[in-house]
């Protein structure tokens, strides 16, 4: 299995030496399928997936969180799922430092959300009013890592890596929708479609 993860990574590498080619990848995003899926190694079933991009080329892939923290030492989905466990176990919970600090840098949480989470993240006692703006906060932990948010933004890049080859193409309402997903952990069905028309109308393909 692990030939064949290193094998496949190397393919969407600009080196084709293991050890350089890895150093090519940071960690994008974590999101929980609904579905059983296949690790790029070949392992199935795997249900905790991280994308990652290479920051030479910006292809992207899928991997196993398992694989991801064993063979290319990115460990940054760890934290994540042990906090949507967590959360989903009991919304008035706290995610880590660590995970909110994610949300934070990918603007899922606002200035005000992300102090107030800062603040409190230790509390066990608080009032109505400040559970229900934690519980706010934790939900968008929970749809940002959704299968549906990840889909979305799998689409969003497809556009813009494509877009990076094609001067004519203007990637400014493409950006706009990976700010909105990544804000509110989904597309609506009109964004969704506008999406799809773009892909369909420049006949831009996986």
């Amino acid at each position: 299995m692990h030939y064949k993860l290193t094998d496949e990574i190397i393919k969407i590498s600009e080196s084709s030496i293991w050890n350089s080619a890895k150093n090519e990848w940071n960690f994008e995003y974590a999101y929980q399928s609904e579905d059983l899926q296949t690790c790029l190694c070949g392992h199935y079933p795997i249900k905790n997936i991280c994308v990652i991009e290479n920051t030479i080329n910006k292809n992207t892939t899928e991997v196993g969180n398992c694989c991801v923290n064993k063979f290319l030492g990115i460990k940054d989905g760890n934290k994540i799922f042990v906090s949507i466990k967590r959360l989903k176990m009991d919304p008035e919970k706290s995610m880590s430092p660590e995970v909110l600090d994610y949300l934070f840098r990918k603007k899922v949480i606002t200035d005000f959300e992300n102090k107030f989470y800062s603040d409190t993240i230790s509390k066990r006692k608080m009032s109505s009013k400040q559970m229900e703006i934690r519980k706010r906060i934790n939900k968008k932990l929970i749809n940002f890592t959704s299968y549906d948010a990840n889909a979305s933004l799998s689409r969003i890049n497809l556009v813009l890596n494509w877009g990076e080859s094609n001067e004519a193409f203007d990637k400014t309402f493409i950006n706009s929708l990976k700010k909105s997903c990544e804000r509110n952990g989904k597309l609506s069905n009109k964004q969704s479609k506008a999406l799809e028309n773009i892909i369909k109308k420049w006949g831009i393909e996986d």
